[in-house]
Parts: C-alpha cells; sequence; structure tokens
C-alpha cells in the first residue's frame, strides 16, 4: 500500500517538475522567427498589456509575461497595421486544436509590400 502510494506521490513530481521546467526553459527552446501578414488586431478587454493578432495562418498573442521576460506588449502593439507585413521574433508552441497561442516576442523588420521593384 506505501508502496504505491509512494509510486503515484512520485509520479506527480515528475510531471510537476516536466511542467515547470518547460514553462522556464520555453523561450529557448522555441523561439523563432516568423513572417506573418497581420489580417486583424484586437485587444483583449479586461487584462492590460495583452492582444490578439490574427495572421493567414494563425493567431498570435502580444502580451507581457514573466518568463518570456517581456514587458513591452502596449508599445509594440501600435506598430502593427492591418495589411502589413513584418518579420517578428515568437515564444511558444501552437498547437491547432488547443486555443495555446504562441506570443510575439519583438518585431524585426516591417517589410513594405506595394513598393515596385526596379526593373
Amino acid at each position: 500500500m506505501i508502496g504505491k502510494i509512494s509510486m503515484v506521490f512520485g509520479v506527480i513530481i515528475i510531471i510537476c517538475i516536466l511542467v515547470f521546467g518547460f514553462v522556464f526553459f520555453e523561450p529557448f527552446i522555441t523561439e523563432k522567427e516568423e513572417v506573418i501578414k497581420v489580417v486583424n488586431m484586437e485587444r483583449w478587454y479586461g487584462e492590460r498589456g495583452r492582444y490578439i493578432i490574427f495572421t493567414e495562418k494563425e493567431v498570435f498573442l502580444n502580451e507581457n509575461n514573466y518568463y518570456h521576460n517581456k514587458e513591452n506588449a502596449d508599445q509594440i502593439y501600435p506598430l502593427f497595421k492591418k495589411g502589413s507585413t513584418y518579420r517578428v521574433k515568437v515564444v511558444g508552441l501552437y498547437i491547432p486544436f488547443i486555443p495555446r497561442f504562441r506570443n510575439i516576442i519583438n518585431i524585426i523588420e516591417k517589410r513594405d509590400t506595394n513598393i515596385p521593384l526596379p526593373y
């Protein structure tokens, strides 16, 4: 009986270590650059520093997050314009069937798509 209880307790401890370890190391493991075209933007009402950015392929968050070492969501949000293309740095995992969105950490470059190319 005590063996089974200690085994369950051990499994719970291991799961907790894995979950909190992933949360702590997520910015280092999942950080990458993406090129996005903004389709729509919304403020997350009820919380300051939390915004939703809709793109052609995915929905992103722009939120202040302690674990992502990000506190500039309010400064980044006004830089986004509908119809514009950006190269951004994102953190997180995108899983289509689970409502978990990647967080936009920084805008690296704004790409102008309406500038004619030289001949």
